[in-house]
């Protein structure tokens, strides 16, 4: 069967057709794909620690009086500021001021004992001098003077002691400071050294958390601690790690950790609750890459990565870390390999891809 002239003019024309469009497909399989990468650098891993805690005095002195009785006045509340020496609190010293009346009178007594002993034994000296007593009359004199001595010393310490008993009835502020809490009130009956009033001294202030039993082990004396008022970051400063508690707390389980804050703002006055932060690289080598490196498809994670002949691979890796703004690779890419961070999901293995690469 033969075709006409006009057919076979139809067939040639149109497998022509087909013949360019198959060279013009081959053509755009083979132009590279524009792709954007970043090369592959590896860092040391940085861990983030945050715990919310309070400020506290570094001193804290829980004040009472040296002896007892009771309370007829306290002259301050929680919250007041007091200064060294201030007037606190004041115990009835009616019995007090007894016994000083009564240790003036035996010093009196004892000063005029003193005084017939001295005129006795000077008296005996001479007679033994002149013959007219005996050694052992002279010995029991000058035995009665040394007693009255002593008696005289001991009146002497004795009222001193209860003069000073007197003064404790008055309890003084022993720094400058916060009442930060209050043991007492007038008319209660309290024992020599119970806390009438503790004070807060406001020069040494830091900032007590409790931390974790997992994250206590990275907690090193002197560690640079950020601190800052909670919900304002803006207020913040520096501290160091100042103490940290050997034992964990019976029931929490956490670590009490202090840290010391130099210079602190007028902010972070006593109370406040703070967070604070610390950042520390461990050893471990890693690569920080965007999230939208990560294949969406496969049971593992997966990049890809463009080989020195520019075509793309897929590459299992190991994630250490994921979240909106970043993925952190622990096992999978070498340093200097280019990993694809953008449209990831329309690449095929071994397409060609031109990259336009900067370091991640």
């Amino acid at each position: 069967m033969r075709l006409s002239y006009g057919k076979f003019l139809c067939v040639c024309l149109a497998g022509l057709c087909l013949a360019g469009c198959s060279e013009e497909e081959k053509a755009a399989l083979a132009a590279p794909r524009q792709a954007r990468a970043v090369v592959v650098t590896p860092h040391k891993l940085a861990t983030v620690a945050e715990g919310a805690g309070r400020v506290q005095s570094r001193y804290v002195s829980e004040v009472g009086f040296e002896v007892g009785g009771r309370v007829i006045s306290r002259d301050v509340d929680i919250g007041a500021i007091v200064k060294k020496g201030q007037k606190l609190a004041e115990l009835s010293a009616v019995d007090y001021r007894n016994k000083v009346t009564a240790a003036e009178a035996d010093l009196t007594a004892a000063k005029a004992a003193l005084v017939q002993a001295v005129a006795q034994e000077e008296r005996f000296r001479i007679l033994l001098g002149k013959g007219f007593a005996t050694r052992s009359q002279y010995d029991e004199a000058l035995k009665s003077l040394q007693s009255a001595q002593a008696a005289v010393k001991a009146a002497e310490a004795n009222l001193r002691i209860v003069e000073n008993q007197l003064g404790y009835t008055q309890l003084l502020a022993p720094d400058d400071g916060i009442v930060t809490a209050a043991g007492a009130d007038p008319g209660q009956v309290v024992a020599a050294g119970q806390m009438v009033v503790e004070i807060s001294r406001n020069d040494a202030r830091e900032a007590v958390f409790a931390v974790a039993g997992e994250d206590i082990a990275g907690a090193e004396l002197g560690m640079a601690v950020n601190v800052s008022i909670q919900g304002r970051p803006d207020i913040a400063v520096t501290g160091t790690i100042r103490e940290i508690s050997p034992e964990a707390d019976s029931t929490t389980g956490t670590y009490q950790v202090k840290v010391a804050l130099a210079s602190p703002p007028p902010e972070m006055r006593l109370g406040a609750v703070v967070v604070g932060r610390v950042e520390s690289e461990e050893g471990q080598e890693v690569t920080t890459l965007p999230p939208t490196a990560l294949l969406q498809s496969g049971d593992e994670p997966q990049v890809w990565v463009i080989g020195g002949d520019g075509k793309v691979q897929r590459r299992n890796v190991q994630l250490l870390q994921f979240d909106t703004d970043s993925i952190v690779v622990s096992h999978g890419l070498s340093a200097g390999e280019k990993v694809v961070t953008a449209g990831v999901n329309s690449l095929a293995d071994g397409e060609l891809v031109n990259a336009e690469t900067e370091v991640e």
